[in-house]
């Protein structure tokens, strides 16, 4: 997360900007953490596993973790970073990245994937001929790594149908031995693929997971607090907010879980506040009013305006507290 220092008359240039745009720098705000950087570097050496090599192929691969963990996030700039070339027999897509829709199906789960491939979907196609259409597909673009993002839209066990139907689908896809196969998706979609022996045998299954910030560990915490100041340090104000500081992050986990995704959405209600207030920093007046628009129901503990010896518990302990990266 190092980064060099902004200067007093870059922050006052920045804080200069047009409304619009001082938004957007606080809306797509980006900071290459720690969790970011563990998860992509997994990502890459599934992909590329020798350095200087050749793509790896027939294996399944799990990412796994909280929502709002940031497992899409890193799909999609890991994505970016292989557009669509032109060879010389058609287009070239390397690395395909597939956002699978809420309550996936057997159909939506294989329309899905030929979109992203722009292999076509006819109307009066049946499932199988369009799931051929992507075989063929992922051979002619010479598709190195699918990356197929909320698996656990399609694997839930409530829908047994649906989940053998699209774990049918997988094996078919990694089986052709041209390409690796990457699934994202909740704890539980990781065990579901780890009790299928058939799709734990190819490739054995690795898998990462993506934990949130804990503030009881103390790397966990500063690197937290390191987030938070890399944040602050982009926020388009003349002034820090000190959202790094112990008093600050502290509020700032607790609100957020320590999951970067509600960090961020957190952040950028109260930089709007801030904003429209013509604030040269976010105040701690601020963040109270944004967690008063975001709280549960029924919640009366504000941690910005009261000390934190007196919060109510934030939420169960986390599924993936135990679990090693």
């Amino acid at each position: 997360m190092s980064e060099p220092a902004m200067t007093a008359r870059e922050r006052r240039d920045r804080a200069a900007l047009p409304a619009p745009e001082k938004q957007l720098i606080i809306k797509n705000l980006f900071v290459g953490h720690d969790r970011f950087s563990e998860a992509t570097e997994q990502v890459r050496r599934f992909h590329m596993p020798v350095d200087g090599g050749v793509n790896d192929t027939g294996s399944l691969f799990a990412l796994a973790g909280e929502s709002r963990a940031g497992k899409s996030y890193v799909l999609k700039r890991y994505a970016a970073g292989f557009p669509v070339e032109r060879g010389e027999e058609g287009l070239v897509r390397r690395v395909v990245y597939v956002d699978l829709p809420v309550a996936c199906n057997e159909r939506k789960f294989v329309e899905r994937i030929a979109d992203a491939l722009n292999v076509g979907r006819a109307s009066k196609m049946n499932t199988e001929a369009v799931f051929g259409n992507i075989l063929l597909g992922l051979q002619e673009q010479r598709t190195e790594l699918l990356l197929l993002d909320e698996v656990q839209e399609a694997f839930q066990s409530e829908r047994p149908a649906a989940l053998r139907a699209c774990q049918g689908y997988l094996r078919k896809i990694t089986d052709l031995g041209t390409l690796n196969v990457l699934v994202a998706g909740l704890m539980e979609t990781y065990a579901l693929m780890e009790a299928d022996a058939q799709l734990e045998g190819r490739g054995l299954l690795p898998h990462h997971i993506v934990l949130p910030y804990t503030w009881e560990n103390k790397e966990d915490r500063a690197g937290f607090r390191l987030l938070c100041d890399h944040i602050d340090t982009r926020l388009p104000f003349v002034e820090k907010s000190g959202l790094g500081s112990q008093w600050c992050a502290a509020r700032l986990h607790w609100v957020s879980d320590g999951l970067i995704g509600r960090l961020k959405a957190f952040v950028f209600r109260a930089a709007c506040y801030a904003l429209n207030e013509g604030a040269p920093k976010v105040e701690p007046g601020h963040l109270a009013t944004a967690w008063d628009l975001v709280k549960p129901v029924g919640t009366t503990f504000n941690p910005f305006r009261e000390d934190l010896s007196g919060a109510p518990p934030r939420r169960p302990a986390s599924k993936t507290a135990g679990a090693t990266r």
